[in-house]
């Protein structure tokens, strides 16, 4: 297989075959050697040691620094660690952002890779309704009535019942850098905590810490999402619609299916509302605007229910009301 061919392989198995930047991407952070060791993946070290002809002690120095660099992943069962690629191309993007020594070239890929081909794919992911990506966790206290908030989309829950947490910068804001808003606020959990700290781009932190993460970051107007799936989630991010390569992407209609809203959506009481404007402020998605004269309209169709207008409202106006069944978060 040529040069080109293999990383032009190794975009097809990210489902981005026709990708004019992915295979410059990898090429930036793989060798034509390192390319076709993590194009043999799944395996252990033993298995492509005798597949490419080397040691053991040398493929294990190569996988290291692949793994250092966010490009392959570990999974350990019954003493054994077989090595695999990025599960998608989200694991991807976020893995070799994070690497500490990324070259600049492979930051300039990447932001030219999200205004080209990235939005192709989120039209796809659209169109043909594929499962997204990641999910809204809505903040729980604007919630009517808060009992019917289940362990999985609550992120205090997720985070007390995680084996281990840690924080590593938000990988979008350290691409694109285009607010001032909290970076070190993304929050790994179990596999993706061990993983971060592992890799050298996260530290452990306690329960109490990751709730004034959450705090804070509620704050800074930032909305929480995690996997979407109600299984066991590796993450909670808190992300901003300026840098964000899900939240950006939700407000199009061609491109929304990137990102599933909670189980909740926003209700606005005209009555007690005094239309002072800070829920149409602080919404990401711009789903609050200001009506005639003194009112405020809500675009029911556009809110993602993350609960962000609730949190700010002084007079208890908007509340998160449940309009999708459990069953909405895939198994």
């Amino acid at each position: 297989m040529g040069l080109q061919d293999i990383y032009r392989e190794l975009s097809k198995k990210l489902l981005m075959e026709h990708s004019a930047v992915l295979p410059r991407i990898w090429k930036t952070v793989c060798s034509e050697d390192e390319a076709a060791v993590v194009n043999a993946l799944p395996a252990t070290a033993t298995e492509l040691a005798a597949r490419f002809c080397t040691t053991e002690d040398d493929m294990i120095a190569t996988l290291g620094g692949l793994f250092h660099k966010g490009v392959v992943f570990e999974a350990v069962r019954d003493g054994v660690t077989t090595y695999r690629m990025p599960r998608h191309i989200v694991q991807f993007h976020d893995a070799t952002i994070l690497w500490k020594e990324a070259p600049q070239e492979l930051m300039d890929l990447w932001m030219e890779f999200e205004e080209t081909d990235y939005p192709m794919l989120l039209e796809l992911v659209t169109q043909i309704k594929m499962p997204s990506f990641m999910r809204v966790i809505p903040i729980g206290e604007g919630i009517t009535p808060r009992s019917r908030v289940l362990a999985h989309e609550d992120a205090l829950s997720m985070l007390e019942a995680a084996q281990a947490i840690a924080v590593t910068d938000c990988a979008c804001r350290t691409l694109h850098r285009k607010c001032n808003r909290p970076l070190e606020v993304c929050l790994q959990i179990n596999r993706g905590a061990e993983y971060a700290i592992k890799r050298g781009t996260g530290r452990r932190i306690d329960v109490a810490e990751a709730a004034r993460i959450l705090e804070l970051s509620r704050k800074a107007g930032l909305v929480h999402m995690t996997e979407n799936t109600a299984g066991r989630s590796n993450v909670i991010c808190n992300c901003c619609s300026c840098c964000c390569e899900m939240l950006r992407f939700a407000t199009d209609e061609k491109t929304r299916g990137v990102l599933s809203p909670s189980r909740y959506q926003a209700h606005l009481d005209g009555e007690t509302c005094t239309a002072c404007g800070l829920c149409a402020d602080i919404c990401p998605v711009k789903a609050l605007g200001s009506g005639d004269g003194d009112t405020v309209l809500l675009d029911a169709d556009a809110c993602i229910g993350c609960g962000l207008c609730a949190s700010v409202c002084p007079v208890g106006a908007v509340a998160l009301v449940e309009v999708r069944p459990p069953d909405f978060i895939p198994a």
